[in-house]
């Protein structure tokens, strides 16, 4: 797994939803899980902790909840649907600054 790419995950007994990698690639090569954030459709309120995605980040839409870390194991993975570009990178990476207050 490898920070910036988003990947289709089925966590517990929920549908297929969309993560976004943002644990550090050392990390990611050494142990079975992953820190991710995830990335929505549905409305959610204008918050310094949420990325609202633009046209350039197609195929990807809605917006990347920084605030919400989950860890995610290799083996719950169904799919890699690619990178977010480095420019909404460094929105997410400012995200999660403001959502953990550092």
């Amino acid at each position: 797994m490898v920070r910036g790419r988003v990947y289709g995950a089925l966590l517990e007994d929920l549908p297929e939803k969309y993560y976004l990698v943002i644990s550090n690639n050392q990390r990611n090569r050494k142990l079975t899980s992953f820190l991710a954030v995830r990335i929505t459709t549905s409305p959610k309120p204008a918050l310094d902790s949420i990325v609202e995605l633009e046209s350039a980040d197609a195929p990807f839409t809605g917006r990347v909840l920084c605030d919400d870390i989950v860890a995610v194991f290799h083996d719950e993975i169904t799919r890699d649907r690619g990178a977010l570009r480095p420019p909404t990178m460094r929105r997410v990476d400012q995200a999660l600054r403001n959502a953990l207050s550092l």
